[in-house]
């Protein structure tokens, strides 16, 4: 559906150049929602422009839909862009016209008649849940209800794909989780295509199928979901995840604890994190009954992501080092990720605990 290949941009004053993306390869499935994750700074929104042609890569290519947009002439371009919505962080309405005049602006010119154009917005408004507000203008809007109309105004002609640009990071929490629902239905409901980007892991985690992370304009890492949250290679994907699943937070307050340094004199912390059918087996037990270990679990959790459970538990085992050695190789024997105190600590935590200290 989308592809994008060997991406750079470049831009060039004149007293430097600036790389802002450089050789990006993404590929997004029809139907698929794809986030990209990184701090700001990171390449992501001009990444996502290049998506549209609002921002012509300096070399790469750009397939949308099976239409090369690199190609196009100006006409195809603009009937190209009404396949392709966009919503953003500011929402972008017009604070004069109502909210019926918001969502009808991009289909003036479209041959539709009034009343076309009339049923057309009704039935938009109604997809986002905003029926009653027709007539309302934005001032009188709360920020997710003006980000329900951007999307309605995305949807006016019949998008394949939705680029949502930092679409919920002017929103509380709750809200944003009403607009991360709303996506996810209209995913579903229309098939449609969403690429989102965001600096939250958490909004990647709540909805996306696919996650690329990027960093000073390149893409150090992309995978499932699943993938991704299991099994990071990356440090900045690393923090990105444990910040999402607030792991990071757990840690840094069990460490910062008193009562932390008996359990690392007695034993040894570890991180263990599974997925699938591990997160139902009771594989604490049966540490301690083969093994002759005790098992202290200080913190963990299991979520569903793209409905398969994912787990993740702190513990502290405490016994014979040889018996501790041969639990800790029966757990990556058998599919779990064991994570020493000393590589949590190097890979994220030891800034924030010493910040702590």
């Amino acid at each position: 559906m989308i592809d994008l290949k060997n991406i750079d941009v470049v831009f060039s004053t004149d007293d430097r150049v600036v790389t802002a993306v450089k050789d990006v390869n993404i590929h997004v499935n029809r139907g698929e929602i794809y986030g990209i994750v990184g701090y700001s700074g990171a390449g992501k929104s001009t990444l996502v422009r290049t998506i549209n042609l609002l921002q012509r890569p300096t070399q790469g290519e750009v397939i949308v839909n099976g239409q090369d947009m690199m190609a196009l002439s100006a006409s195809e371009l603009r009937e190209a862009r009404k396949k392709i919505g966009m919503i953003f962080q500011h929402f972008n309405l017009m604070e004069q016209r109502t909210i019926f005049e918001n969502v009808a602006f991009p289909l003036k010119g479209s041959g539709l008649t009034q009343k076309e154009i009339a049923n057309k917005v009704a039935e938009l408004l109604d997809l986002v849940g905003l029926e009653q507000k027709s007539d309302s203008y934005p001032s009188q809007l709360s920020g997710g209800q003006k980000q329900r109309v951007a999307i309605a105004r995305a949807l006016a002609n019949d998008p394949d794909v939705l680029l949502c640009d930092e679409a919920t990071s002017a929103l509380d929490p709750k809200t944003t989780t009403s607009i991360l629902n709303l996506l996810s239905e209209l995913n579903q409901k229309l098939g449609l295509t969403i690429v989102i980007i965001t600096h939250e892991m958490s909004v990647v985690k709540d909805l996306c199928h696919k996650v690329a992370v990027m960093e000073n304009g390149e893409v150090l890492e992309q995978g499932t979901i699943v993938e991704m949250f299991t099994n990071p290679q990356r440090t900045l994907t690393k923090e990105f995840i444990n910040t999402a699943t607030h792991f990071d937070q757990e840690i840094v307050t069990v460490l910062s604890h008193s009562t932390t340094e008996r359990l690392r004199e007695e034993g040894d912390l570890i991180r263990l994190s599974y997925v699938g059918q591990r997160t139902t087996e009771p594989i604490i037990a049966h540490l301690v009954r083969e093994y002759d270990v005790d098992v202290n679990i200080i913190y963990g959790h299991v979520e569903i992501l793209q409905d398969i459970p994912v787990g993740n538990l702190f513990i502290a085992i405490k016994g014979e080092s040889s018996n501790i050695e041969q639990a800790i190789s029966y757990l990556k024997a058998n599919q779990v990720n064991v994570e020493t105190l000393d590589e949590l600590l190097n890979e994220y935590v030891y800034d924030r605990v010493k910040e702590g200290e």
